[in-house]
């Protein structure tokens, strides 16, 4: 465990609900009523997988007596469509009051899945409560992701210092661009946070405050096969070069080149070749690897 008097830019917390997803390879999306051949790839246990990948769970709440949510998905190998059918029978949100008894000195960042407003919103304020007992220079950064489209998220957007709204969120909203998004959060931001909006295909475009938007193309792979997971391999890169202390425009190219790698690969395993490699870096990125 990192001792409480260490602060790393790796240290960031992430606060949301977690699935086991069972993914069924397809050739192609069936037909009502069809019967097609599937492979199957393997369950991946929580615990053990965050392990696989690094990613410290000591802060994990474990309700007993409830079952983990799990998700079917069903990936098209023709279209690279997914279809998702998801079950959660008993398992509670996150209270504020386990959030509260995390020790939130080592962390840098925290990062919140929109879900759970009432909650998501006190523990926010519990960080913003944290932070008036530091110097400016070590607060601690939260962001938020926006992403399904309900209504009431829209209440998530004042209280983060970098919010990520999802092109599925404008849509529900009726913005029809990037822009347009940017102009429309910013307006219900906090003054100085930074708005993220990626738009797949087309890239992702940015601001901070009242700065000029910043914009990133896409960087899609050769052949697409996989985008279960793209928005959250966006937003995990953005929020990795952010807290290394890069650039706003950089950060999102990043987050997109990451993303745009992720989608020409099945599962996870191989993007850490590619990211080990520096296969995804530019020149001015290649800090981010060390």
């Amino acid at each position: 465990m990192m001792s409480s008097s260490t602060r790393d830019p790796r240290s960031i917390l992430c606060v949301g609900h977690v699935c086991v997803d069972l993914i069924n390879l397809c050739s192609h999306y069936p037909e009502e009523d069809a019967k097609v051949g599937t492979t199957t790839a393997n369950n991946r246990f929580l615990l053990e997988d965050f392990a696989k990948y690094g990613v410290n769970t000591e802060q994990a709440v474990v309700c007993k007596g409830c079952e983990c949510p799990s998700s079917c998905v069903i990936l098209s190998r023709a279209t690279a469509s997914r279809t998702i059918i998801h079950s959660n029978k008993n398992l509670p949100e996150l209270s504020v009051e386990d959030f509260a008894q995390v020790d939130l000195t080592p962390y840098q960042w925290i990062h919140f899945e929109g879900r759970n407003v009432a909650n998501v919103a006190q523990m926010i304020k519990l960080v913003r409560e944290h932070n008036k007992g530091l110097p400016r220079g070590e607060f601690i950064t939260t962001s938020v992701e926006i992403e399904k489209a309900k209504p009431e998220l829209e209440a998530l957007i004042p209280l983060a210092d970098v919010v990520f709204v999802s092109k599925d969120f404008a849509a529900f909203k009726g913005y029809s661009n990037k822009a347009e998004t940017l102009e429309r959060v910013k307006a219900l931001a906090h003054p100085g946070a930074v708005v993220v909006c990626p738009w797949g295909e087309e890239g992702a475009s940015a601001c901070q405050g009242s700065g000029v938007m910043v914009h990133s193309p896409a960087f899609p792979p050769a052949s697409v096969v996989d985008t279960l997971g793209a928005g959250d391999t966006f937003n995990a890169a953005t929020i990795f070069a952010l807290a290394h202390g890069s650039a706003l425009e950089d950060s999102i190219r990043f987050g997109c080149r990451v993303a745009g790698a992720k989608v020409g690969v099945i599962g996870w395993e191989p993007m850490r070749g590619l990211l080990g490699s520096g296969t995804l870096l530019l020149k001015n990125e290649a800090s981010l690897a060390t």
